[in-house]
This record gives C-alpha cells, structure tokens and sequence, in this order.
C-alpha cells in the first residue's frame, strides 16, 4: 500500500511541474528568473506561507488559462499538510516547471 501512495505521489509532483510548464510559457526570461530566486530563498528559510503565497500571486496574473491554474491548485491542494520532505519536492516540482518553460527561449 505504501508503495502505491509513493507512486501517486511521485506522478502528482510530474503533474504539477507539467502543469507549471504550460502556465509559465509566456512569463519573460528576467521575471521567471526573480521568481525562481525569491521561491529559492523561501525553500531554503522553510517558508510555505511565502513561497505558496509567491506561486499563488503570479498564479492569480493568468486569467486566460483559468482553468489549467485551477487544477495545479487542486493538485497541490491534494498533498496538504505538507511535511519539510513533501514541501521540498512540490516547491523544487514547481520550480523545475517555471524553468523548463524558459528553456527554449534563447533571448535575452
């Protein structure tokens, strides 16, 4: 049973940075950049309230894809309460998501 739920949980953080991926395909290179940094220094001081709070305001700007945010949250929502070891994998998954939706831009 325990390794069901490591499974499950293994492909909801592939999810949530997929998602992050389709999201943040037109954040700008320097924006995604500051956003990556703030979110860091928020793992690293174990903020959750800071870093979600972060996430959940640029999350908020993408109106035109309402529904696919709606979904990450829920996805992210489904993994509450979050331990230090849990919170490090879904705040690195969306992390990975925001840089690799800058990963074919070669401007800037």
């Amino acid at each position: 049973m325990e390794e069901k739920s490591t499974k499950n949980k293994k492909w909801k953080y592939q999810k949530i940075m997929q998602e992050m991926e389709e999201i943040f395909q037109d954040i700008s290179a320097n924006y995604s950049q500051k956003l990556v940094y703030n979110l860091l220094n928020a793992i690293k001081s174990n903020n959750q309230r800071e870093f979600f709070w972060e996430v959940l305001r640029v999350l908020n700007t993408k109106s035109k894809k309402a529904e696919k945010v709606a979904d990450l949250c829920k996805d992210i929502g489904s993994l509450y309460p979050l331990s230090f070891s849990e919170f490090e994998k879904v705040a690195f998954s969306i992390i990975l998501g925001i840089i690799s939706a800058q990963g074919g831009e070669q401007n800037e």
